[in-house]
């Protein structure tokens, strides 16, 4: 219902506001566009190396926040110690530092350092307030009827943790790639989408600078249903409808897998 709200106030912009300038085509010229775009074999290349930047400068802060906030969960200090930092980093200006560090990494290493700095704190409370919240009496039993330490992180901190884990992840996730696309753009790597955006832009194109928007949102979207799906065969006392979800998953990777084999050729 949101979706067809959505696209049925892009038309009504499209076709008023927007008809002479062309900044923003209609949905069906759009999917047009983006139809031209997918048979150009540097469709494939833009979007698996924006994607690949994404998921390396976001594992690199998720795991490094996820050890830094096991060990303060365990000593305060430590914790004490890293808020400063943390509210440094959530305070900085996004643009600004983009601006800064361009100068500093070099264009190639920018989105990824940028990401780092957007995602790295957000997962640190997370995970930080996620092992804090471990049930005490839980831990007390185990200790209490002795319950080696191994048992302890699969029977008690994994299942506690787990969902609040992917809780973060699904939202770091899709904050990590809108930030890494922006850096792009900044930044100038040849091969992404922020510099395929940035091009249609220079070059006047702005349909096609707004088509490669729209592909952005999707595969942030698509992103996102599979870092759920992967919680919800994960954490199965969650979710019970696993059957429906392997179906979809199934139909999912084929349709991709279509279309990287077209973008090949």
């Amino acid at each position: 219902m949101a979706t067809s709200i959505i696209i049925v106030i892009w038309w009504i912009f499209a076709e008023t506001k927007f008809k002479d300038n062309g900044i923003i085509p209609s949905p069906i010229a759009t999917l047009q566009i983006i139809f031209v775009e997918l048979q150009k074999p540097l469709f494939t290349k833009a979007v698996n190396a924006t994607l690949m930047r994404s998921i390396c400068s976001f594992a690199v802060a998720f795991f490094t926040a996820t050890f830094l906030a096991t060990i303060s969960a365990r000593v305060k200090h430590i914790n004490s110690f890293l808020s400063p930092f943390m509210t440094i980093f959530r305070a900085m200006p996004t643009m600004a530092i983009i601006l800064i560090l361009l100068m500093i990494v070099g264009s190639k290493t920018l989105p990824i350092v940028i990401a780092f700095l957007v995602v790295f704190p957000l997962s640190y409370e997370n995970m930080y307030e996620a092992i804090k919240g471990i049930d005490k009496q839980l831990l007390q039993m185990a200790r209490v009827f002795r319950v080696s330490r191994l048992r302890q992180l699969f029977s008690i901190y994994i299942p506690s943790i787990l969902p609040y884990m992917f809780a973060c992840i699904v939202s770091g996730f899709g904050l990590n790639l809108k930030v890494i696309i922006a850096a792009e753009i900044m930044g100038l790597p040849t091969v992404s989408i922020g510099y395929q955006i940035l091009t249609a832009k220079q070059g006047f194109d702005f349909s096609i600078s707004f088509a490669w928007l729209i592909i952005a949102v999707v595969l942030s979207y698509v992103s996102e249903i599979i870092l759920r799906g992967i919680g919800r065969f994960l954490i199965p006392w969650k979710y019970p409808d696993q059957k429906n979800v392997k179906t979809f998953f199934t139909k999912l990777f084929a349709f991709f897998k279509n279309i990287s084999t077209k973008g090949a050729k």
